[in-house]
């Protein structure tokens, strides 16, 4: 059977890309949904590695930041059992050059109960994440970063929930 031409290729890609597309805007909407009728957010912060804190990138800084976008967005802030919580988790890896590698990740955690058994657990109902690369002098302008993500779960937010409240 004969190899399909270059043009046969490209608009099998497209085909795969939209369908690809498609489900990660699906997927989108359904977390979007997720946030209807979250009353206030916990603002938890992971531990932040020990290089990173050195570099200036540290926990309670994330803290810091994350909780003033939210106030400024006007998400309310909670620490009512009943509330969600905005886990914020920023892992990295100090590479032998002296870059630092990083995974930063905003996530929405709220208890669910699961059908089969009716147990309750915490479950990510909404996340963002970026991955990049940057030098350990510019390693606290990756809160830059998170704050990116924190903005685009307000804007999710908002988008299912009245900002009047």
């Amino acid at each position: 059977m004969p190899e399909p031409n270059c043009a046969a290729r490209v608009a099998g890609s497209l085909c795969l890309t939209a369908v690809l597309a498609g489900s990660a805007a699906g997927q989108q909407d359904v977390e979007r949904e997720n946030l209807t009728d979250i009353r206030d957010v916990n603002v938890v912060v992971a531990d932040v590695a020990d290089d990173a804190e050195a570099a200036g990138l540290t926990r309670r800084g994330l803290l810091d930041a994350v909780e003033r976008r939210l106030e400024e967005c006007g998400v309310r802030l909670g620490s009512s059992r009943q509330a969600a919580d905005l886990y914020v988790n920023v892992t990295t890896h100090r590479g032998a050059t002296g870059l630092f590698a990083y995974y930063a990740r905003v996530s929405v955690q709220q208890l669910a109960t699961i059908e089969g058994n009716q147990l309750r657990a915490y479950v990510d109902t909404w996340d963002m994440a970026s991955l990049g690369t940057t030098g350990g002098a510019n390693l606290p302008a990756v809160a830059g970063v998170v704050l990116q993500l924190v903005d685009l779960f307000c804007d999710d937010y908002f988008a299912v929930n009245d900002p009047r409240r």
